[in-house]
């Protein structure tokens, strides 16, 4: 096991990011999350996907809504055996949660215990696990209304009462 150097807190809103990620946060955090100004939002990542983290906070401050982000690295050595209190602390009093981290073998208690915050403060959660690159500039640039349009259609029929 290699012991993880923790240090100062990062500041995602200082880092710079590929601004070919903005499409992509701007859609997570206006269409999918709907954030409002007068929401609160946690942001967890790791030092691997900090940069898309960093363009997801930058829309976030766009929003002007407040956040916290927390980059787990900085909390505790990897894998995670928990998720770090401080995160599910701040959880406890947001509106809605991001999880933009590369998952590591073993810590899926870690994220059970955040999805058990999630579920029941019925928090909206973005659970962007793997993220990477090409996701951030194929898939999360899709116009989501359209999807939506698209799967309410398709949906649809399924909703109907079934014929007597």
């Amino acid at each position: 096991m290699i012991l993880q150097n923790i240090s100062a807190p990062t500041a995602l809103n200082l880092i710079d990011f590929d601004p070919e990620y903005s499409i992509g946060a701007r859609n997570a955090v206006r269409v999918c999350l709907n954030i409002q100004p007068s929401e609160k939002v946690t942001v967890i990542t790791d030092a691997v996907t900090r940069e898309i983290a960093a363009s997801v906070v930058h829309e976030i401050e766009a929003v002007g809504a407040q956040y916290n982000a927390f980059v787990l690295e900085e909390l505790a050595m990897r894998p995670l055996k928990e998720l770090p209190a401080e995160v599910l602390a701040d959880m406890e009093s947001s509106d809605v949660s991001i999880f933009a981290v590369q998952v590591q073998p073993g810590e899926l208690k870690s994220r059970m215990q955040m999805t058990d915050v999630v579920n029941r403060r019925r928090m909206r959660h973005a659970h962007m696990v793997n993220i990477n690159r090409q996701i951030m500039l194929e898939g999360m640039r899709a116009d989501f209304h359209k999807v939506d349009r698209i799967s309410s259609k398709v949906l649809e029929p399924r909703r109907q009462p079934a014929p007597t």
